[in-house]
Formats: structure tokens, sequence, C-alpha cells
């Protein structure tokens, strides 16, 4: 197989909101399973902090000033409390390129991120720049909802699909599975059910239950057949309680590829449990040996 997923550096958007909080204490809980680092990063856009300051205060000195020092003493917390290593920085432009840019820069192997941060004043992960930052990474992000509860993850949702990019995001999700001692449920998603279709995809199934088998994983499998992908894979994360949803991030693959862009950005958007979003490598399957 490719080798394993492994996370040394955690990259965390934070505006410091409720869902920004939420998403944090998932990334420090993350960083102490795989000994990883912390880069939060807090990105000033124009406009965004209208209302909080006074007027004579409006002036980008002055905010990064204040926003550079609140982070600072953030991070300071974070290190002291929980004994990991934890760097700050500050930068300017638009929300979802300095994320991505922040991200290369500092090597990083994973976002964390809240996707609905409010604070009265404006929203700093709102669809668009949740989305964007998810489709544009070229390492996996994982996003939270702020109603997400507690931490780990014992219940892992691995939606498939018929084309060979689906099986990419196996390894994440193993990798993920032997950290937190996890279930993986793997739930087959077809938009038409017909024997040909059908024994294809079994092979593949097999072909993933028998690595999960070798790598000692509890699984389960299941097929199922319907019209929205994106609500049959949120409906059969309710159904089995889970607590993680890893997909792919392909865009406009083809009409029998599942997470086509309105259905990844639906689950994004709306999954009530997180979601790490891979983005596939161009012309590479997933090997098991």
């Amino acid at each position: 197989m490719k080798k394993e997923f492994k996370i040394k550096r955690i990259i965390v958007p934070t505006d410091y909101s409720a869902t920004a909080s939420v998403a944090l204490d998932h990334a420090i809980d993350m960083a102490k399973k795989f000994g990883a680092s912390l880069a939060l990063i807090h990105v000033l856009e124009e406009g965004a902090y209208a209302g909080i300051f006074s007027p004579s205060e409006k002036t980008e000195y002055v905010l990064r000033e204040k926003a550079q020092l609140h982070l600072q003493e953030e991070a300071n917390k974070l290190e002291k409390k929980h004994g990991i290593h934890v760097s700050q920085e500050v930068r300017s432009g638009r929300i979802y390129d300095q994320i991505i840019e922040a991200t290369k820069e500092a090597d990083g192997d994973l976002i964390i991120m809240g996707t609905h941060g409010v604070a009265g004043w404006a929203e700093f992960f709102v669809g668009s720049n949740a989305f964007r930052v998810v489709t544009q990474s070229a390492c996996p992000v994982l996003s939270i909802q702020g109603y997400t509860k507690g931490h780990g993850f014992k219940h892992i949702i691995l939606p498939l699909d018929r084309t060979p990019e689906t099986r990419q995001k196996v390894r994440y999700a193993a990798a993920l599975a032997k950290k937190y001692g996890s279930t993986i449920h793997l739930g087959a998603m077809l938009l038409e059910d017909t024997p040909e279709i059908r024994f294809d995809f079994e092979k593949k199934v097999k072909q993933i239950t028998d690595y999960l088998d070798r790598e000692e994983i509890a699984h389960e499998e299941n097929i199922l057949i319907g019209e929205n992908l994106a609500t049959m894979a949120m409906n059969y994360a309710e159904s089995k309680k889970g607590d993680l949803m890893v997909i792919m991030t392909e865009q406009e693959y083809n009409l029998t590829g599942f997470l086509v862009g309105p259905y990844a950005q639906q689950i994004v958007n709306h999954c009530r449990i997180p979601v790490l979003s891979i983005s596939p490598e161009e012309g590479k399957g997933f090997t098991f040996h």
C-alpha cells in the first residue's frame, strides 16, 4: 500500500468564535494522539472587524498588533496547558487564499477548521470560504460544525463510489481508526443497481475489507442505492451513529463519480459530524498488498 497517513503539523485557522473553539479542541486532541504540533492562523480581512473596534482604531497596523498579541497569548496558554508546540501567525488578505498559502509554507499535513464561525459581526467560515479551502487544499481538511460534541472517532463513515480515486481515502480512514480504535463503516453508494455494476462494486469492496482485516481494523459494509448521494451519505452516517465522515473532493468528475461539486458542498456545509475531505491524486488509485 502507499505510505501511511501521518500527521506532524496541524494548521488551525481561528476567528475566536465558538465554532473555531470546537475545531481547536479537536485539533488539540489529535495533536496529542499523533504527536503533532499546531499552527494557529488568524486572517485579517477588510471589513471583517466592523463593530469590534472604535473608528480611530480601524487601521491595518492597529488591527494586526491587537490580533498578533491575542493570538500569541492563546498559543502560550495552549503550550503551557497541553504540552504541545503551538506556533501562530496573523495574515492579511482573502481568508481562503491565506489559509492555503500558510498551509503550504508551514508544510502542513492537515487543516482543522470550523465551518460556521459566527461572532456577531461576520461569518469567518461560511459556505464559500470553507468549501474553497476544502477544494483547493493539497492536504486533507477536517471541517467541523459548531454543535459537534466530544473528541475522538469511534464510528468512521467511509462512502465509496465506482471511481478508482475513491479508494485513496482508505489509508486516511485506516490511520485514524488505528489511533482511535474506530470501526469503519463502508457505504457503497450506487445511483443505479444492475448485476454487472453490483458485481464490480462488490469486488472493489472486498479488496478494501481484506486490507482492513489484515490491518486488524473493525469494519462493516453496506450497499446503498439512491438518487442524492450527499443525502445518502449523511443518512447512512446518522444510522450508524457516525462521528466522522471521510470523503473525496473530486469535482465535476463524471456522472458516476461520488462527490461531484454540489454533493461535496452539501456534505461539508450540512453534515452534522466532522468531515475529513481528501483531494484526489490525479491518475492514482490505491493498491492493497
